[in-house]
């Protein structure tokens, strides 16, 4: 069984990238992936552009999203709602933009807890070049600027970048009952 899949290739990202190059102020804003030297995305960057609705968080950590300012100020919902068509969603959760520097790496683990287990977790990628991958046992998948491609983060999963260019990712959660 395959736990990534390769779905498109040549997505429009250029306007996306070069509004992440004119505002970098908005990478780390939020750190609670990053900051801790605990976690598998320590170092790493972050831009939170859609997650919890503090309102209504439950216990259990289910929740409504909703958008952060970053998605005012990038080209984010471009992207999101037709991916978003094309996968039948019928509930948007967290999308999150990732960087992994050249010579960095997303060290293995899965993604526990409410929200990873309720959405399909699909990502564009918006910058890349030879020599970053995405990996889990056995598979690795390297993509292209534009390229989306869907995984499953309940397996063991890590991210490598052996290139001499940022690797940016955008993570979409989408909740569909469609195969992938």
């Amino acid at each position: 069984m395959s736990h990534i899949k390769l779905l498109a290739r040549g997505l429009n990202v250029g306007p996306m990238l070069w509004a992440l190059q004119s505002h970098p102020d908005l990478w780390d804003q939020n750190t609670a992936r990053t900051v801790s030297e605990d976690s598998p995305h320590h170092g790493l960057s972050d831009i939170w552009a859609r997650y919890a609705d503090p309102k209504t968080l439950m216990e259990d950590g289910s929740h409504d999203s909703i958008w952060y300012p970053p998605a005012d100020v990038l080209p984010v919902k471009d992207l999101v709602y037709p991916l978003m068509q094309a996968a039948q969603g019928d509930r948007l959760g967290g999308v999150l933009i990732t960087r992994i520097r050249p010579g960095q790496i997303c060290k293995p683990h899965t993604d526990p807890g409410w929200h990873a287990r309720y959405y399909q977790k699909f990502a564009i990628q918006i910058q890349s070049a030879p020599g970053q991958a995405f990996h889990f046992e056995g598979q690795s998948l390297e993509t292209q600027p534009g390229d989306l491609f869907w995984f499953d983060n309940a397996y063991t999963h890590w991210v490598t970048n052996d290139s001499q260019s940022d690797r940016i990712t955008m993570i979409v959660c989408i909740k569909t009952d469609k195969e992938v």
